[in-house]
């Protein structure tokens, strides 16, 4: 053995950060549809740690998403392997707001966006459907078919079941998907759900 190991002391030799087998999903969400759907996927893995981030005063421009999550970062802290996700719609906003805070995903290394347009709803549609039909062309109509597309009407619990589903169908029909704005019936949410299937033990077929 030689003199640099039997003088090395017992516990120096320096330990890195162990790795973490699970993965923290910071949601910060203009609903609380959303916020109820995504914490479905709490319960099913603990590599899933899902974590809602509060509403300001129930306060959904661009600026009071940022505040949130700089709150939630003072108060809890945000690591680097932590993925924050914001989850928004498009059918209130200014399209140069959604673009600014698209910007701001850009800057940041783990923060993400992921868009439906016009609302949430399109997302939903993609459990179920291939495609959407083109009269359903604006939020409210969304909302109303939402009810209609299964017996017994939404439930929460029935739609995320079938999340694998949905992120193929949502992908299929994202027919742009360099560009972080959707089409008109697109959602982006399959960029979640597919790091969110990967934590699941359960990933789709990419296309």
């Amino acid at each position: 053995m030689g003199k640099a190991c039997q003088e090395r002391p017992i516990g120096s030799i320096k330990k890195g950060k162990p790795h973490r087998d699970f993965r923290k999903f910071i949601i910060i969400a203009e609903g609380e549809r959303e916020d109820e759907y995504f914490l479905y996927f709490q319960q099913l893995s603990q590599r899933v740690v899902i974590e809602i981030v509060p509403r300001i005063g129930g306060k959904s421009a661009v600026k009071y998403l940022l505040e949130r999550v700089s709150n939630y970062e003072y108060q809890k802290g945000i690591e680097s392997e932590d993925q924050v996700w914001f989850v928004l719609d498009v059918d209130n906003w200014p399209k140069k707001a959604v673009n600014d805070l698209i910007q701001n995903c850009k800057e940041t290394g783990n923060w993400n966006i992921a868009i439906s347009n016009p609302c949430f709803e399109v997302w939903l549609h993609y459990h179920l459907l291939e495609k959407i039909p083109a009269e359903l062309n604006s939020a409210k109509k969304l909302k109303a078919n939402l009810n209609l597309i299964i017996s017994g009407g939404y439930n929460r619990d029935k739609f995320a079941e079938l999340i694998q589903d949905a992120s193929t169908n949502a992908s299929k029909a994202d027919l742009n998907k360099r560009h972080p704005f959707p089409d008109l019936n697109v959602s982006k949410v399959y960029l979640l759900a597919d790091q969110l299937l990967k934590f699941l033990g359960k990933r789709r077929t990419f296309f």
